[in-house]
């Protein structure tokens, strides 16, 4: 019996490969990083599920061993290249835009956002 959503699982064993970056990629702020996937992994997951015809998941030992068939099929999305490091309140805003889970179409609208405030930040200076 799983003790939480399966999301969460994956969510551990795909981020224990990544590292921060020192700072905000948009602003430059150390204080209350967090990772940001270009790809919503709660998406690609479910996407996943839906072509391996997976319906149900209720055992820990099962979503251990389907995670890591989920990274290695979709490592393209899931690779540090698609990863930034941003403040709290870059995360949080980029979330209330986009939504929690969101499209894999929006990636290119995500990352345009991004350095589009990033843009924004450095001419503030």
């Amino acid at each position: 019996m799983l003790k939480r959503i399966p999301i969460k699982y994956i969510r551990d064993y795909i981020k224990k490969e990544y590292k921060y970056d020192t700072c905000c990629y948009i602003c430059g702020s150390k204080d209350k990083l967090e990772l940001h996937h270009v790809y919503s992994i709660s998406e690609l997951f479910q996407r996943w599920c839906k072509e391996n015809k997976i319906d149900k998941i209720e055992d820990v030992e099962y979503i251990k061993e389907i995670r890591i068939k989920f990274k290695k099929d979709y490592d393209e999305y899931l690779s540090s290249k698609n990863l930034f490091t941003l403040c709290k309140f870059h995360h949080d805003l980029l979330h209330n835009l986009y939504g929690q889970v969101y499209p894999i179409s929006f990636a290119s609208k995500i990352i345009n956002w991004i350095n589009i405030q990033k843009e924004k930040n450095n001419n503030g200076n």
